[in-house]
């Protein structure tokens, strides 16, 4: 049986493809897909406007890949871009290699169904706010879903050492303060909350289990169904 690769780190040791192989699998696709609609999209090759979310041609043209390519743009090679991305493949990497279980026994199938999940919430708030790219703010939910897991767990931003409850909020606190707009990390907080109230808090105060990984989302990543435990099964 072959060893699992470890988990890539930016930052850490060995080279760019030692890096790119170590991340786990949706992380290494996302990080894939955002990549190459930056490169389309800044050498002119394609414009922008045919990932934005849409839904005038969704409904008109049938254009349905715009429900998917609005989450993989983060803008044309900049500052910001970079740092976003930075953003989305640590904490992107974090949870999935330890998501909460919501029937695959806390594999990248439950990632999977997140992100589904986050992008189905994020797409009806995209509606409501005539938002035609919603990538920044699912990269927040995984963020912030990530420290509502591991509150206690000790992060940094730009080297000031915090515990990872704090971490969005303090984002934000900084995109303020800097003068950048704060509506995707609003966005991508409410999603991620949402996602966490039905999977955490529900189960427990309502006695509801809304949110199982589909079993077709399990095979598909070669595992088996798992119970999930009470209070919204933990890690």
């Amino acid at each position: 049986m072959p060893l699992a690769r470890p988990v890539g780190r930016v930052g850490a040791g060995g080279g760019p493809e030692e890096w790119f192989y170590g991340l786990p699998p949706i992380t290494r696709t996302m990080f894939v897909a955002i990549l190459g609609t930056t490169c389309l999209c800044s050498f002119g090759m394609i414009s922008p406007m045919a990932l934005t979310l849409d839904f005038g041609r969704l409904s008109s043209k049938f254009e349905v890949w715009r429900l998917a390519t609005n989450f993989v743009f983060f803008g044309t090679f900049s500052f910001p871009f970079l740092i976003q991305m930075y953003i989305f493949v640590q904490y992107s990497q974090r949870y999935e290699v330890a998501p909460f279980n919501t029937g695959a026994g806390g594999t990248s199938a439950d990632y999977a169904w997140m992100l589904c999940i986050g992008a189905a919430l994020l797409t009806v708030m995209g509606f409501f706010a005539s938002q035609p790219f919603l990538g920044q703010a699912l990269s927040f939910m995984v963020l912030y879903v990530w420290s509502r897991k591991n509150p206690d767990a000790m992060t940094s931003i730009f080297g000031f050492q915090m515990q990872a409850f704090y971490l969005p909020w303090a984002l934000i606190a900084l995109n303020v303060l800097i003068g950048n707009p704060i509506f995707m990390s609003i966005l991508g907080v409410v999603a991620g909350h949402i996602y966490y109230f039905l999977h955490y808090i529900a189960p427990e105060s309502m006695g509801i289990d809304p949110i199982k990984t589909p079993l077709f989302l399990i095979e598909w990543f070669g595992g088996r169904p798992q119970p999930v435990r009470g209070g919204g099964g933990g890690g």
